[in-house]
């Protein structure tokens, strides 16, 4: 990065808080699901300090955006909010491992710009929206660099509040920051010290603060050398461009050979850090049970492959380190041409038309047959439950609809009475609706079928 360029991280937050909304009103939102929804209905029906049923995704944003009570536009504030981090967090990163003076404004561009032009929509929704990950990375990384540049008493707390909250939202981020600190941090035994306390307090806070508690054991010994190689299997499904990802790697590799024998291999430290965060997060997470229990799906790799692109992109800075300013220009502006490109011209109008046509079938039976509980099946429930309160607010009215299923156990309190006897739409092709009602204290009995949906007569138990 050149020097005369005064105020990188303005440019680089106006820009991000830019693409960030132009990707929300574009077609990020076509994909989400009952997961990312529950995140709306947490900030605006009850929010807890964890995602329902667990004790691993911290509700930061959930919570700061509890003040905007319509469901869309609270959806889209959480979606934006969520993007800027995820986008920012290769740039804190790279600021971190390569210091003021080094090429970072160049490596957090370019590896935005990997991954939009790699990564599949499904992926980048994931990322950019649905998983903590990139919000704990920027939180952290931005709290070292805070506390590594600013020796003072009130940075340093400031350090500790947003390492804090870092943890909170995903505790596992511990790990990246106490790698990195140890391998390029300039005060490592202090930051470590950071790191340490604030990853002891979100353990507190997972066990005291979240009602349920998900499974934090390692499988056993004999099971992490599949555990390892179920993730690495696993990582094609990330991209629908396998040769790509395959040219990208072999230029990387021929860039090394390069700059090795020119001389001009990046600084090694920040080489070794990169190296020390993918291969620890991609062990760690192979030794888990929980993530076995969930098969080794690619999204727990994800803050791995953010870390081999922010290296593979340092490979690219060293490339061009003769022309630091040029470079850093281009990379900015082939990201924002690949964010604009890949989510088209915005259009509120066009984000409820999909929002609409995707969880809204069942809306109108809904709530025309006076229906206050949906239930049934975890991926029907909640859509249908999002758009429902969507709609009672379009028209201004007062009343709310619940969801029964899976995680519901928050909201149960709000609707249940003892002894109450409610009405429950559910799927007519979902033959769980009375087992999960029963699951949670509520006898149902179907009453009669409807076009689009069933209605079950329920009777809460005293």
């Amino acid at each position: 990065m050149s020097p005369r360029l005064r105020h990188p991280w303005l440019v680089v937050a106006i820009l991000t808080a830019g693409l960030a909304a132009w990707m929300g009103l574009g077609t990020l939102h076509q994909f989400q699901h009952a997961d990312s929804l529950l995140t709306v209905l947490i900030s605006t029906q009850r929010w807890t300090p964890f995602f329902w049923g667990q004790d691993r995704f911290g509700m930061l944003v959930p919570l700061v955006a509890m003040p905007i009570r319509h469901p869309l536009a609270n959806l889209l504030a959480q979606g934006w909010m969520m993007t800027s981090a995820a986008l920012l967090a290769p740039f804190v990163l790279a600021r971190f491992l390569t210091g003021r003076a080094g090429p970072w404004l160049t490596i957090g561009a370019c590896s935005n710009t990997l991954f939009l032009l790699v990564a599949t929509p499904a992926v980048q929704f994931d990322w950019l929206v649905a998983q903590p990950y990139g919000l704990s990375i920027s939180l952290g990384f931005a709290a070292l660099i805070l506390a590594a540049d600013i020796p003072r008493l009130p940075a340093g707390i400031a350090a500790f509040v947003l390492l804090t909250l870092a943890c909170w939202v995903n505790i596992g981020v511990g790990l990246m920051l106490a790698t990195a600190t140890v391998t390029v941090g300039s005060r490592p035994v202090r930051l470590l010290a950071l790191c340490v306390t604030a990853t002891v307090l979100a353990s507190l806070a997972a066990r005291y603060g979240a009602t349920a508690h998900t499974v934090s054991s390692l499988a056993t010994p004999a099971q992490w050398l599949d555990g390892w190689r179920q993730l690495l299997e696993n990582l094609p499904g990330v991209t629908a461009s396998p040769g790509t990802v395959v040219g990208i790697a072999a230029g990387t590799a021929v860039a090394v050979a390069w700059l090795w024998r020119s001389g001009a291999l990046p600084p090694w430290r920040p080489a070794a850090a990169i190296m020390a965060m993918a291969v620890l997060t991609w062990l760690v997470v192979g030794m888990s049970l929980w993530v076995g229990m969930n098969r080794y799906v690619f999204r727990y790799m994800y803050p791995t492959l953010m870390i081999v692109g922010v290296g593979v992109s340092m490979v690219v800075a060293a490339l061009f380190a003769a022309r630091a300013k040029a470079m850093a220009a281009a990379a900015m502006v082939a990201w924002a041409a690949a964010a604009i490109m890949r989510y088209g011209t915005p259009s509120l109008a066009r984000v409820e038309r999909d929002i609409d046509d995707r969880f809204g079938a069942k809306t109108a039976a809904i709530l025309h047959s006076g229906a206050t509980v949906v239930g049934g099946d975890y991926w029907r429930v909640w859509p249908a439950v999002f758009h429902a309160n969507l709609a009672l607010v379009r028209t201004h009215a007062h009343a709310r609809v619940f969801g029964l299923a899976y995680r519901s156990e928050e909201t149960d309190p709000l609707w249940q009475r003892a002894g109450a006897s409610i009405l429950i739409a559910g799927s007519p092709d979902d033959p769980s609706v009375a087992a999960v009602a029963g699951e949670h204290g509520v006898a149902a009995a179907l009453q009669t079928h409807l076009p689009e949906i069933d209605l079950y007569a329920g009777r809460i138990s005293p």
